[in-house]
């Protein structure tokens, strides 16, 4: 066994199932027998990885392997989603730039819009930023009256971000006042993301943190998010860019949970 093979077989399932997404949406086919052989775990391990990523909608199980989901050709980069209702996310980074507080230790999540509300309070932040993000990372290299400590571990490509079991090691020993999170989907039960290969980093976040803001556009009200990242009791503040539907907004402040709008 290699090195590459032994390192890649301590780092676990989360680490396992992250390089099986990038393979898959480099090439668009995985083999068991290969990516078996390329870990250094039995087929029957591949299996379960396989079938977890298939239960959370990232891949189409074959004979012998799996293959993008038919009609998919992987998931949109973090430069396309960025242009995605990109006057809503303004919206949502000048709301938050009213709460957040600008000496603070500031956990920013990996996401576009996450990214768009540093951009917006960079100029006047002088506390410390922790991040996973590459994105939000390389935003603060002009401003060095902020201090950054960048979180590392595997590069997701899509979300340009590091997550994993060292991202999650990191974490352990960092404390946040506020994070700003991003997500997939919100509804009255919780909040979600698409897959699981970023769940566990983002969890480490919230672990990390006194206080949970979440950043998203009005578009992710109701919106379809496979794997669920926490309840809303751990949110204290939604940043938003509209008002949401009556009904949901009142079960989401019913949990404690008050909306910030821009004005």
């Amino acid at each position: 066994m290699d090195r590459e093979s032994e390192s890649l077989r301590h780092g676990g399932a989360e680490r396992r199932r992250i390089l099986i997404l990038e393979r898959l949406y480099r090439v668009g086919h995985v083999s068991v027998r290969g990516l078996s052989d390329e870990f250094a775990v039995t087929d029957m391990t591949i299996r379960r990885d396989l079938r977890r990523l298939a239960d959370e909608g990232e891949l189409e199980l074959v004979h012998g392997g799996a293959r993008l989901v038919a009609g998919r050709q992987g998931p949109i980069d973090f430069a396309g989603r960025r242009q995605s209702n990109p006057a809503a996310k303004q919206r949502v980074a000048e709301a938050a730039k009213r709460i957040v507080p600008l000496k603070s230790v500031l956990g920013v999540d990996a996401g576009t819009t996450t990214h768009a509300c540093v951009l917006e309070i960079a100029a006047e932040f002088t506390g410390c930023i922790v991040t996973h993000s590459i994105p939000v990372l390389a935003s603060m290299l002009e401003r060095p009256e902020s201090r950054v400590i960048g979180v590392g571990g595997d590069l997701l490509h899509e979300n340009q971000a590091m997550v994993g079991p060292d991202s999650i090691a990191a974490l352990r020993d960092l404390r946040i006042d506020v994070l700003l999170l991003g997500a997939s989907a919100v509804d009255g039960d919780g909040i979600y993301v698409h897959g699981s290969v970023e769940l566990a980093t983002k969890r480490a976040l919230i672990d990390a943190s006194e206080e949970v803001v979440l950043v998203v556009d009005s578009s992710k009200a109701q919106a379809s998010g496979a794997v669920r990242v926490c309840d809303l009791r751990r949110i204290s503040t939604i940043v938003t860019d509209a008002p949401w539907e009556a009904g949901l907004a009142a079960v989401i402040e019913a949990q404690g949970v008050e909306f910030v709008l821009p004005r």
